[in-house]
């Protein structure tokens, strides 16, 4: 397998990523916690919203980055030209823009958030996990109106100390209700791996590779065996669990840094009740195989996000 060797270009998967982390520092941060889920291989980040100098959540510094990405993450490379003048990046901001969509909620799935948590995804799994994109779904679309189906993501990265590839499946669930956010989040991951949706996806990251060197195209196709990924392939599916959170109200008039301290120790507090709705849902899960990756972000509303990159977009 093309792992084997040193000069394989999976070493420098990082090398495709596109969202930078200078930006994620400028309007995230994660609070360390010591809360784990048993039973199974889950890695949980409970990140959040930085305060800009007036004190507010900063939503719109978020937004604005994750619109300076669009072109990245709707677009291949092998779609577009490496280096752009000024009016082709215009024209292809503006295709990018066209294939978001304002989904309708339905009963069983209450996300009136859609690709707005989707891109938010990919800019925590480029930036937080320095996981590129391989596969850009956006650009798959046969009708812009459409939503994509299957994961809301396909990301991949060398592990160095395991010699192993990591594919990632994006999971985006942004709810009004942090336990309906994990519990729809598991059911699609259920569904993804019922009813054959996973090795269709698999199928798509050599069919629809994102970039157009041959060199890594080649390196990747390798590592699946007929649609399935080979021994050098490890399986994650990776969670945005965004909900929101009502402690977003009850913050005391503060200067903006004793403000983040107040904030940051009243989600400390909060961790094991979200650790324990997460571990409940666990519990009954049977497929233990799996790895997760699971991104906590609370907002002071999830409508409040959507409305700010809708914002963004026109």
């Amino acid at each position: 397998m093309t792992t084997d060797t040193k000069a394989s270009p999976l070493f420098d998967l990082d090398k495709y990523l596109s969202a930078a982390r200078d930006k994620y520092d400028k309007c995230l941060d994660v609070v360390e916690h010591k809360e784990i889920i048993s039973g199974i291989n889950v890695t949980t980040r409970l990140h959040h919203l930085k305060f800009n100098g007036n004190c507010q959540p900063a939503i719109d510094v978020l937004t604005g980055y994750l619109y300076g990405r669009i072109i990245d993450y709707c677009l291949a490379m092998k779609n577009r030209p490496a280096l752009m003048t000024s009016e082709e990046a215009a024209m292809f901001t503006k295709e990018a823009k066209r294939l978001f969509i304002n989904p309708t909620p339905k009963p069983d799935d209450p996300d009136k958030t859609g690709e707005a948590g989707e891109i938010l995804l990919y800019f925590l799994l480029e930036t937080v996990l320095g996981a590129p994109q391989i596969v850009a779904k956006m650009d798959l679309k046969t009708n812009p109106k459409l939503e994509s189906h299957g994961s809301d993501g396909i990301h991949m990265k060398w592990n160095e100390p395991e010699s192993m590839v990591d594919l990632y499946f994006g999971e985006s669930k942004l709810y009004q209700d942090v336990g309906q956010a994990m519990t729809a989040a598991l059911a699609s991951i259920r569904d993804f791996h019922d009813k054959d949706i996973f090795q269709h996806e698999c199928k798509m990251v050599t069919k629809h590779f994102k970039y157009a060197q041959p060199q890594i195209q080649h390196a990747v196709a390798e590592l699946f065996d007929s649609g399935k990924p080979g021994i050098g392939v490890r399986v994650n599916h990776a969670c945005l669990i965004g909900y929101n959170w009502a402690e977003y109200g009850k913050l005391p008039s503060l200067a903006q840094q004793k403000l983040t301290e107040d904030f940051r120790a009243r989600y400390l507090a909060d961790a094991p009740r979200l650790h324990q709705l997460l571990q409940t849902r666990f519990d009954t899960w049977s497929k233990k195989n799996l790895r997760f990756e699971v991104f906590f972000l609370p907002f002071p509303t999830v409508q409040n996000f959507r409305d700010a990159f809708n914002k963004e977009l026109t």
